[in-house]
């Protein structure tokens, strides 16, 4: 693709990557605390808290929000390029 659509869904694609790889930091703390885990953090938590506010994510020690973004992120991508 090339155009509006292609940077769109080049910006859809990197929010994915995005949210995987701060589910991938909160394995490792040590990298989760540096510099660059907050940066991540800032970036996908608000989604992530907004999830957690309308539905319930957590069950135990697990957090399914990053699923339940992933979805919703590809879904949006979905529905934009269906009206482009």
């Amino acid at each position: 693709m090339t155009g509006l659509p292609g940077i769109i869904g080049l910006l859809f694609s990197a929010y994915e990557l995005i949210i995987i790889v701060f589910c991938v930091l909160t394995f490792i703390p040590r990298l989760y605390n540096s510099a660059f885990g907050r940066f991540i953090a800032g970036m996908v938590a608000p989604f992530l808290n907004l999830i957690s506010r309308i539905i319930p994510t957590r069950f135990g020690f697990i957090d399914i929000s990053p699923i339940i973004a992933l979805i919703l992120v590809q879904i949006a991508e979905k529905v934009i390029f269906y009206i482009i």
